[in-house]
């Protein structure tokens, strides 16, 4: 429907599958900051410290901010997750603290509830690749 979606991440050597990373659109009413563009990844243990993460974030965010044409893109993730943290500030995404939320979706007390945000305008990805 919004042309963006998740893909598999397969290693080219091998064919082996790996993961997934895309981008999804959320309407306002789905998250706490409204409407937005999400861009995310999931990885096999076996795959992580490889750069693949950061490799396929890469490609989204020029696909997402270039082609599609997004002047945004976000990403969530618990606090607890210290290597999505740091692939989205490889990237360049920087932490909007004021963004930081519970999840919708989780019950109360759910150990991960609590989410962090960041974001990437397509002004910042411009200066990173421009």
């Amino acid at each position: 429907m919004h042309g963006v979606f998740y893909a598999p991440i397969e290693l080219k050597a091998s064919g082996e599958f790996i993961g997934f990373a895309g981008l999804d659109v959320h309407d306002e009413k789905a998250l706490p900051i409204g409407a937005c563009v999400d861009i995310g990844w999931r990885l096999k243990r076996s795959a992580w410290r490889r750069g693949f993460a950061s490799e396929a974030a890469c490609a989204w965010l020029r696909f997402g901010f270039e082609t599609i044409g997004y002047e945004e893109i976000v990403a969530f993730t618990v606090p607890g997750n210290i290597p999505s943290q740091k692939v989205m500030t490889r990237i360049g995404m920087t932490h909007d603290e004021r963004g930081d939320s519970q999840h919708p979706k989780l019950p109360e007390g759910y150990a991960f509830k609590r989410h962090l945000l960041y974001r990437m305008m397509y002004d910042d990805w411009q200066m990173r690749t421009g």
